[in-house]
Protein backbone atom coordinates (compact mmCIF):
# COMPACT_ATOMS: atom_id res chain seq x y z
CA UNK A 1 0.00 0.00 0.00
CA UNK A 2 1.20 3.42 -0.34
CA UNK A 3 1.39 6.22 1.58
CA UNK A 4 -1.15 7.63 0.81
CA UNK A 5 -3.43 4.54 1.53
CA UNK A 6 -1.87 3.79 4.24
CA UNK A 7 -2.50 7.42 6.08
CA UNK A 8 -5.76 7.23 5.06
CA UNK A 9 -6.39 4.15 6.92
CA UNK A 10 -4.56 5.27 9.92
CA UNK A 11 -7.07 8.24 9.75
CA UNK A 12 -5.74 10.67 12.66
CA UNK A 13 -4.19 8.19 14.93
CA UNK A 14 -0.97 9.51 15.29
CA UNK A 15 0.03 8.01 18.61
CA UNK A 16 1.80 5.26 18.88
CA UNK A 17 -0.22 1.53 17.86
CA UNK A 18 0.21 -1.86 19.35
CA UNK A 19 3.07 -4.34 18.40
CA UNK A 20 1.20 -7.38 16.18
CA UNK A 21 1.09 -10.64 17.96
CA UNK A 22 2.72 -11.85 14.50
CA UNK A 23 5.13 -10.41 11.91
CA UNK A 24 3.69 -11.44 8.68
CA UNK A 25 4.81 -10.71 4.84
CA UNK A 26 3.33 -9.55 1.58
CA UNK A 27 1.59 -6.47 1.03
CA UNK A 28 -1.89 -7.75 1.77
CA UNK A 29 -0.73 -8.95 5.37
CA UNK A 30 0.99 -5.16 5.62
CA UNK A 31 -2.72 -4.07 5.34
CA UNK A 32 -3.74 -6.34 7.94
CA UNK A 33 -1.07 -5.69 10.08
CA UNK A 34 -1.57 -1.66 9.95
CA UNK A 35 -5.86 -2.12 10.07
CA UNK A 36 -5.26 -4.63 13.46
CA UNK A 37 -2.79 -2.31 15.21
CA UNK A 38 -5.44 0.63 14.70
CA UNK A 39 -8.27 -1.85 15.63
CA UNK A 40 -6.53 -2.81 18.83
CA UNK A 41 -5.54 0.40 19.67
CA UNK A 42 -9.13 1.70 19.75
CA UNK A 43 -10.45 -1.68 21.09
CA UNK A 44 -12.59 -2.88 18.43
CA UNK A 45 -10.40 -6.06 17.05
CA UNK A 46 -13.80 -8.40 17.42
CA UNK A 47 -15.60 -6.05 15.28
CA UNK A 48 -13.26 -5.15 12.43
CA UNK A 49 -12.97 -9.00 11.50
CA UNK A 50 -16.77 -9.68 11.51
CA UNK A 51 -17.01 -6.76 8.89
CA UNK A 52 -14.24 -8.00 6.97
CA UNK A 53 -15.80 -11.80 6.96
CA UNK A 54 -18.98 -9.38 5.91
CA UNK A 55 -17.34 -7.59 3.21
CA UNK A 56 -15.69 -11.17 1.77
CA UNK A 57 -18.75 -12.73 1.31
CA UNK A 58 -20.50 -9.56 0.24
CA UNK A 59 -18.31 -9.92 -2.30
CA UNK A 60 -18.41 -13.56 -3.04
CA UNK A 61 -22.26 -13.48 -3.14
CA UNK A 62 -22.67 -10.31 -5.20
CA UNK A 63 -20.98 -10.00 -8.80
CA UNK A 64 -22.07 -6.57 -9.57
CA UNK A 65 -19.82 -5.86 -6.04
CA UNK A 66 -17.86 -8.69 -7.12
CA UNK A 67 -16.66 -6.72 -10.61
CA UNK A 68 -16.14 -3.75 -9.12
CA UNK A 69 -13.66 -5.55 -7.06
CA UNK A 70 -11.77 -6.80 -10.00
CA UNK A 71 -12.05 -4.86 -12.66
CA UNK A 72 -9.07 -2.48 -13.53
CA UNK A 73 -10.79 -0.21 -15.62
CA UNK A 74 -13.01 1.32 -13.34
CA UNK A 75 -11.99 4.43 -12.11
CA UNK A 76 -10.60 3.92 -8.20
CA UNK A 77 -13.00 7.36 -7.58
CA UNK A 78 -16.35 5.87 -8.90
CA UNK A 79 -15.14 2.19 -6.77
CA UNK A 80 -14.24 4.33 -3.72
CA UNK A 81 -17.83 6.28 -3.73
CA UNK A 82 -19.63 2.57 -4.70
CA UNK A 83 -17.55 1.09 -1.31
CA UNK A 84 -18.46 3.88 0.73
CA UNK A 85 -22.12 3.71 -0.11
CA UNK A 86 -21.81 0.33 0.74
CA UNK A 87 -20.70 1.08 4.48
CA UNK A 88 -22.49 4.00 4.57
CA UNK A 89 -25.32 2.76 6.86
CA UNK A 90 -24.06 -0.21 7.57
CA UNK A 91 -22.91 0.63 11.21
CA UNK A 92 -19.68 -0.21 10.19
CA UNK A 93 -16.68 1.17 12.22
CA UNK A 94 -14.24 3.85 11.04
CA UNK A 95 -11.87 1.73 11.03
CA UNK A 96 -13.41 -0.62 8.10
CA UNK A 97 -14.54 2.29 6.14
CA UNK A 98 -11.12 4.16 6.12
CA UNK A 99 -9.95 0.82 5.26
CA UNK A 100 -12.00 0.00 2.47
CA UNK A 101 -11.51 3.64 1.22
CA UNK A 102 -7.90 2.74 1.09
CA UNK A 103 -7.89 -0.06 -0.51
CA UNK A 104 -10.36 1.09 -3.31
CA UNK A 105 -8.00 4.29 -3.73
CA UNK A 106 -4.98 1.88 -4.31
CA UNK A 107 -7.06 -0.37 -6.83
CA UNK A 108 -6.46 -3.43 -4.19
CA UNK A 109 -10.11 -3.97 -3.49
CA UNK A 110 -9.83 -7.87 -5.13
CA UNK A 111 -7.04 -8.17 -2.24
CA UNK A 112 -9.72 -7.99 0.16
CA UNK A 113 -9.70 -12.12 1.06
CA UNK A 114 -6.26 -12.34 1.37
CA UNK A 115 -6.34 -8.86 3.81
CA UNK A 116 -9.32 -10.70 5.83
CA UNK A 117 -7.27 -13.99 6.10
CA UNK A 118 -4.05 -12.48 7.24
CA UNK A 119 -6.95 -10.02 9.75
CA UNK A 120 -7.90 -13.58 11.04
CA UNK A 121 -4.31 -15.07 11.39
CA UNK A 122 -3.59 -11.98 13.26
CA UNK A 123 -6.26 -12.42 15.98
CA UNK A 124 -5.04 -16.44 16.33
CA UNK A 125 -2.21 -15.39 17.48
CA UNK A 126 -3.41 -12.54 19.60
CA UNK A 127 -5.85 -14.58 21.36
CA UNK A 128 -3.02 -17.61 21.42
CA UNK A 129 -5.38 -20.07 19.83
CA UNK A 130 -4.34 -22.79 17.43
CA UNK A 131 -7.22 -23.92 15.01
CA UNK A 132 -7.47 -27.45 14.10
CA UNK A 133 -9.77 -29.76 11.84
CA UNK A 134 -10.18 -33.15 13.18
CA UNK A 135 -11.52 -35.19 10.09
CA UNK A 136 -12.62 -38.71 10.54
CA UNK A 137 -14.39 -41.48 8.54
CA UNK A 138 -17.07 -41.86 11.26
CA UNK A 139 -18.39 -39.63 14.14
CA UNK A 140 -16.19 -39.80 17.15
CA UNK A 141 -17.25 -40.88 20.48
CA UNK A 142 -15.99 -39.30 23.49
CA UNK A 143 -12.60 -41.45 23.92
CA UNK A 144 -11.77 -40.94 20.84
CA UNK A 145 -11.98 -37.38 20.88
CA UNK A 146 -9.97 -37.45 23.96
CA UNK A 147 -7.68 -39.68 22.29
CA UNK A 148 -7.37 -37.08 19.14
CA UNK A 149 -7.00 -33.76 20.80
CA UNK A 150 -3.83 -35.62 22.71
CA UNK A 151 -2.53 -35.97 19.50
CA UNK A 152 -3.01 -32.57 17.96
CA UNK A 153 -2.27 -30.80 20.99
CA UNK A 154 1.32 -32.41 20.38
CA UNK A 155 1.82 -29.85 17.70
CA UNK A 156 0.69 -26.76 19.95
CA UNK A 157 3.34 -24.58 21.44
CA UNK A 158 3.39 -24.64 24.94
CA UNK A 159 0.78 -21.30 26.29
CA UNK A 160 -1.63 -21.39 23.28
CA UNK A 161 -4.53 -23.07 23.45
CA UNK A 162 -6.09 -25.80 20.94
CA UNK A 163 -9.68 -24.87 19.52
CA UNK A 164 -10.79 -27.99 17.80
CA UNK A 165 -13.61 -28.17 14.68
CA UNK A 166 -14.45 -31.95 14.37
CA UNK A 167 -15.49 -32.75 10.60
CA UNK A 168 -16.74 -36.27 9.27
CA UNK A 169 -15.51 -37.37 5.45
CA UNK A 170 -16.57 -41.20 5.10
CA UNK A 171 -13.50 -41.11 1.91
CA UNK A 172 -10.86 -41.55 4.67
CA UNK A 173 -12.35 -45.15 5.47
CA UNK A 174 -10.85 -44.66 9.01
CA UNK A 175 -7.68 -43.58 10.76
CA UNK A 176 -7.75 -39.49 10.98
CA UNK A 177 -6.22 -35.90 9.41
CA UNK A 178 -5.02 -33.14 11.64
CA UNK A 179 -5.24 -30.07 9.20
CA UNK A 180 -3.89 -26.82 10.82
CA UNK A 181 -3.30 -23.41 9.30
CA UNK A 182 0.66 -24.43 8.48
CA UNK A 183 0.75 -28.35 8.14
CA UNK A 184 -1.33 -31.52 7.45
CA UNK A 185 -1.10 -34.69 9.31
CA UNK A 186 -2.71 -37.32 7.28
CA UNK A 187 -3.27 -40.68 9.52
CA UNK A 188 -6.10 -41.70 7.36
CA UNK A 189 -6.56 -45.26 5.95
CA UNK A 190 -6.76 -43.42 2.42
CA UNK A 191 -3.35 -42.32 2.30
CA UNK A 192 -2.13 -45.31 3.64
CA UNK A 193 -3.86 -47.25 1.00
CA UNK A 194 -2.55 -44.61 -2.02
CA UNK A 195 1.09 -45.53 -0.50
CA UNK A 196 0.64 -48.76 -0.55
CA UNK A 197 -0.76 -48.92 -4.04
CA UNK A 198 2.18 -46.76 -5.49
CA UNK A 199 4.52 -48.94 -3.57
CA UNK A 200 3.14 -52.02 -5.73
CA UNK A 201 2.84 -49.92 -9.00
CA UNK A 202 6.52 -49.10 -8.68
CA UNK A 203 7.45 -52.69 -7.90
CA UNK A 204 5.45 -53.90 -10.80
CA UNK A 205 7.19 -51.46 -12.77
CA UNK A 206 11.00 -52.40 -11.36
CA UNK A 207 10.40 -55.78 -11.82
CA UNK A 208 8.61 -55.10 -16.04
CA UNK A 209 11.71 -52.89 -16.61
Amino acid sequence: MLARGAALLAGRVLEATPDAPVSLSGTSASIATLTWQVAAKEKQLEKVQDELHQMVAAFKELPELARVAVDPFLNVRLKANIVNAVLKDSGATEITKRLFAALAEENALAATLQVSAAFDELMLAHKKEVHCNIITAEPLDKLERVELRKQAEQFVEPGFKLVMQEKVDRKLVGGFILEFEDRLVDMSVRKKLEEFNALVFKLETDLRG
